[in-house]
């Protein structure tokens, strides 16, 4: 399968499944990696003297940081698929 695009000088070029499902990929890696980046600042540690509030916002934060990092990590995992599907389309 290709699709056909307009180049700079007006030429055709193929820009085939493989090629898009390689782009998909790279796109998918990267946006993982920002995530796992954003996400992977070390969890917080409660400090000698703390009240309930404050155990609670920073649970609440920390699992925000977990999320972020499931979300990135599931990114990344997906680019390996896509990035293997793109070989097998070759």
């Amino acid at each position: 399968m290709s699709i056909c695009s307009v180049g700079a000088e007006g030429e055709g070029e193929d820009v085939t499944a493989a090629q898009i499902v390689g782009l998909l990929s790279a796109v998918s890696g990267a946006v993982g990696t920002l995530f796992l980046f954003f996400g992977s600042f070390a969890y917080e540690q409660l400090s000698p003297y703390t009240n309930p509030e404050i155990i609670r916002d920073m649970a609440k934060r920390n699992k925000r940081r977990q999320f972020r990092q499931r979300i990135g990590l599931g990114l990344l995992m997906l680019s390996f698929v896509l990035a293997g599907f793109s070989v097998v389309l070759n």
